[in-house]
């Protein structure tokens, strides 16, 4: 067995994560030349597609059925959201997907000339602000949860990948790093970071898988084997791949070292091939198969990549394409996401842009994923809803500091000790969540009070006094009726604390203390009813009950005087009599 794995858990990465912009040209032009872009098969002259060199060898990985996830950031812009669905539709985490308002997300321009020779321009854009404190503040949880962890040099700065690399080895997680690009062009043109950090990466990694030009540049030798028997001595390696395009590639264990051939297929795009040979390397660590094996796998993914415009996998197909050119230990039954259908073919637009998985109407918005439409079972889109909300949930509670509840129990606390009482009001589904977070307090020893938004300005705020506290939950933070509230509250001299999804929102801004709730899309068919948003605030909401009994120092004896009725109070009675 080449790495020792928790199989229980999944393949997390972070790095390049973007939309490629494929357009196929004539030829690739070289300086101060013209060339042509030719139209495709279904007569559009751009292609948006998946990709990123992290995500598509997660894609790949999931597709030979393996757990995998993505982290880093993301912003809301429309390329995000449709990255965002992509990963949906393959079954990728994104819990630990941190989406920045207001930001723009990764993208690649890429010419693909008819002989599948290519040319990529690569707009890096918030994973080049990635910095090692970034991944120690927002991502070490995710790190240390996972079965094995991969980065690349290519997009990610060197002290952020070494981050990610010096988490997981302290926390006994094997690690692969993909060195997408020579160290000369990482260290001088793409400013990464300094030779240094480039062989301290290298040194961190456990699994190494450097493109032709990167080994070449690492490690001088007449032959790619010595290069990858240099590099795995060099740096200690537990494994070593180096891909050569239609060479095949080469892996060294230390023991043996195998040139696997490529496999022979029409190559139509070659985007991503050495990305999809890494998808198959993973999978089949991940799996425990021999070194042979291994190998076969990860080069039957390059070949089938080569197969298709850009470097996703699609959909059930693409894992059917390896199976048939793979010889060796059967694949293990895949992940969930197979179990989604492909998307359906649509009318091409006038405007010619074929996104992978969504159609782009002439008016330029993004359709749902598939995922999320009524082209999904009935069922499926009911476990979809689940896991989005399981997905956010960890989320959440992985950006949650240790003193994310601290200032609002403080200012309940010092509200209780000068006689004030503790309200709760919130309008639509967080009415509900509202009523809920009342209940909860009243019985576990806060005296509260739900207070209607809507009948606020009518006469209910005289339930509150100044110096009170108004727990007020939005998710939007906007919502009319209840700012219409919060500012007769705060015209009365209540103290507002704010669950919302937007710590930018006039709730917010409103507020002496806020406890973000921050949830990029709901579940469901449309993304719109609240459904994972009111699980957030749900959770919240029992946070802070919870922190306030524990401040309060409420017992078990206090616990049974409130509850005397019903199986807990029962429970209790046996328990105090069996005492």
């Amino acid at each position: 067995m080449i790495l020792d794995i928790d199989r229980t858990g999944r393949i997390v990465g972070i790095g390049s994560n973007v939309m490629d912009v494929i357009y196929r040209v004539n030829r690739i032009a070289g300086p101060e030349e013209k060339t042509y872009i030719l139209p495709n098969e279904h007569g559009a002259v751009v292609t948006e597609v998946t990709g990123g060199v992290t995500l598509n060898h997660l894609a790949w990985t999931a597709q030979m059925g393996v757990p995998a996830g993505l982290f880093g950031f993301q912003g809301d812009d429309r390329f995000g959201a449709m990255i965002r669905d992509e990963m949906d539709r393959h079954g990728i985490d994104r819990s630990a997907v941190r989406v920045l308002e207001g930001r723009a997300s990764g993208f690649s321009v890429v010419n693909v000339a008819d002989d599948a020779d290519r040319a990529i321009y690569m707009a890096r854009a918030l994973t080049a602000e990635t910095s090692a404190a970034d991944v120690e503040t927002y991502f070490a949880g995710y790190i240390c949860s996972a079965a094995m962890v991969t980065t690349e040099i290519s997009q990610l700065p060197l002290d952020a990948v070494i981050a990610v690399l010096r988490i997981a080895r302290e926390a006994g997680v094997p690690t692969v790093l993909d060195v997408d690009v020579p160290p000369e062009f990482a260290t001088e043109v793409a400013g990464l970071g300094s030779a240094e950090d480039f062989e301290e990466a290298l040194r961190l990694a456990d699994v190494v898988k450097p493109a032709k030009a990167a080994a070449s540049q690492i490690a001088a030798a007449e032959s790619s084997e010595e290069r990858a028997e240099r590099i795995f001595n060099r740096y200690g390696a537990r494994l070593v791949a180096i891909t050569e395009g239609a060479q095949g590639s080469v892996v060294t264990d230390g023991k043996q070292t195998i040139r696997t051939p490529a496999k022979p297929v029409e190559a139509r795009d070659t985007t991503g091939a050495g990305d999809a040979f890494l998808g198959g390397l993973i999978a089949g660590i991940y799996h425990g198969f021999a070194l042979q094996d291994i190998a076969s796998l990860a080069n039957a993914c390059g070949a089938v990549c080569c197969r298709i415009p850009g470097a996703f996998p699609q959909l059930g197909s693409s894992r059917d394409d390896v199976i048939s050119l793979y010889e060796g230990t059967p694949i293990p039954a895949g992940t969930a996401s197979e179990s989604v259908a492909g998307p359906e073919p649509g009318i091409i637009p006038e405007s010619g842009i074929v996104p992978q998985s969504e159609i782009v109407p002439q008016s330029g918005v993004v359709t749902e994923s598939l995922d999320d439409s009524g082209s999904a079972t009935a069922g499926a889109a009911g476990l979809n809803a689940v896991r989005r909300t399981a997905a956010a949930l960890s989320g959440l509670y992985d950006g949650m500091s240790d003193t994310y509840f601290d200032e609002a129990v403080a200012i309940i606390r010092k509200a209780e000790a000068a006689g004030g009482r503790v309200h709760v009001t919130g309008v639509g589904k967080s009415r509900h969540i509202g009523h809920k977070l009342a209940a909860t307090l009243q019985s576990t020893g806060t005296k509260a009070y739900f207070l209607d938004p809507v009948d606020c300005n009518h006469g209910d705020s005289g339930q509150v006094a100044e110096g009170d506290v108004v727990v007020a939950l939005s998710h939007s933070g906007e919502t009319e009726e209840l700012m219409a509230a919060v500012e007769t509250l705060a015209a009365i001299g209540a103290i507002l604390i704010a669950i919302t999804g937007h710590a930018a929102s006039s709730l917010a801004r409103s507020s002496a203390a806020t406890l973000h709730v921050p949830v990029d899309r709901e579940g469901g068919p449309l993304g719109l009813a609240p459904t994972v948003s009111t699980s957030c605030q749900l959770a919240v909401a029992d946070g802070l009950a919870m922190a306030l009994k524990a401040c309060r120092g409420f017992t078990r004896e206090d616990f049974a005087r409130y509850h005397p009725g019903g199986r807990i109070g029962r429970q209790l009675r046996d328990s105090e009599a069996e005492n």
